[in-house]
């Protein structure tokens, strides 16, 4: 794998592995709890982040909006922790093994997702973790604004 590539897996390592603690200190109860009308349940935030590594490195290939939305479709956990962990350990494999099967060459490839927005592939992949980031960081604050719970969980080495 590319050395740019392995320090950008090693702090979405520690961003899923964080997530998982933190999905670990929630009760079933929890996912249901809808902190803003009209956005998403703590459950709905949770199964987004499972499938988003995947659904990102797959934007970053070159999937369209049908494909992707077919992904979606077939990868959205049902809404419990066991099966949201699950979803984002495997779907956070899959980026890893993706990313770590491209030569530089690919890596450096730039293409235009279906949205209009042109990268490299390591573009989207650094996208991912921001984006892997972004939501943990929402977890965290429902957690603690909304739950009134500190789950004292390291989210930064």
């Amino acid at each position: 794998m590319n050395i740019y590539c392995k320090g950008v897996i090693k702090q979405m390592d520690l961003a899923v592995g964080s997530i998982i603690k933190l999905i670990g200190t929630l009760g079933e109860e929890d996912l249901s709890i809808k902190p803003t009308e009209g956005k998403w349940s703590i459950g709905e935030l949770l199964s987004h982040i499972s499938v988003l590594c995947k659904a990102d490195f797959l934007i970053g290939m070159g999937a369209s909006e049908e494909e992707l939305d077919r992904f979606y479709v077939e990868a959205e956990p049902e809404v419990n922790k066991m099966a949201i962990t699950n979803a984002l350990i495997m779907n956070y494999s899959y980026l890893k093994e993706g990313i770590a099967l491209l030569e530089e060459e690919e890596l450096l490839r730039e293409t235009t997702s279906f949205f209009g927005v042109t990268h490299s592939r390591y573009e989207w992949l650094l996208d991912t973790q921001a984006h892997l980031f972004h939501h943990r960081g929402q977890l965290h604050s429902m957690m603690i604004h909304v739950l009134k719970r500190k789950p004292n969980v390291q989210l930064f080495e």
